[in-house]
């Protein structure tokens, strides 16, 4: 029931964190976080009143209908955000995940665990734009579908831009690195008579080659 990636979002997230999970579909990560009492604190929310009905009854299932709470909402809307200092919105595409973080509601929340299914590189600027500082990244295989995990607390910092391209270099990454590199030279190989993509592709390969080689 419990994937690997919601052990993995699981394994950045202590005691001190008051969390919520924004399209926590069948509310997995807040049964997942109780039952294992890595925090006391685990709430769930999704736009859709279906998923929610799947997720309450998950939670119903476990015994924990008083201790976890969820909520129908378009992203922080209907929620009382202040409770929580730490935000978990993953499996959704970058557009979703920028929209639900440009609300004026995340002033309170300083750990940030995200999980895009697209546009990665274009989430890592974002973040640096609203003060957000990435503390880690972690990759895993879950079901043959590669996964990039983006831990953020609040602050500065300064990316280069390899790191905004790459990612927080994470030895444990070295494979997804060695795909990554393999996916480019595919797209490189396909294109033809681009020669300005030909350069960008080009300057990621030689990123991508120095991460797998550290």
């Amino acid at each position: 029931m419990f994937s690997n990636r919601i052990k993995l979002i699981a394994s950045y997230i202590d005691e001190n964190d008051k969390v919520l999970d924004v399209g926590t579909d069948h509310a997995l990560l807040p049964i997942y976080l109780v039952k294992n009492n890595i925090t006391n604190l685990a709430d769930g929310s999704d736009i859709s009143e279906k998923v929610l009905d799947s997720a309450k009854r998950n939670v119903e299932e476990f015994g924990y209908k008083d201790i976890i709470s969820l909520f129908i909402s378009d992203g922080l809307k209907n929620i009382c955000v202040e409770k929580y200092n730490t935000l978990v919105v993953a499996g959704m595409g970058y557009s979703t995940i920028k929209n639900i973080l440009q609300s004026n509601k995340i002033d309170t929340i300083n750990k940030l665990i995200l999980q895009s299914n697209n546009h990665v590189e274009d989430l890592r600027r974002f973040l640096n734009q609203i003060n957000y500082k990435i503390m880690s990244e972690d990759c895993l295989k879950d079901k043959s579908i590669n996964y990039t995990l983006i831990v953020a607390e609040k602050g500065h910092q300064e990316l280069s831009e390899e790191e905004y391209i790459c990612g927080i270099y994470n030895s444990k990454n070295k494979w997804f690195y060695q795909e990554s590199l393999e996916k480019i030279k595919n797209i490189k190989d396909a294109i033809k008579n681009n020669d300005s993509k030909i350069e960008e592709l080009n300057y990621k390969l030689s990123i991508y080659k120095d991460y797998v080689s550290r």
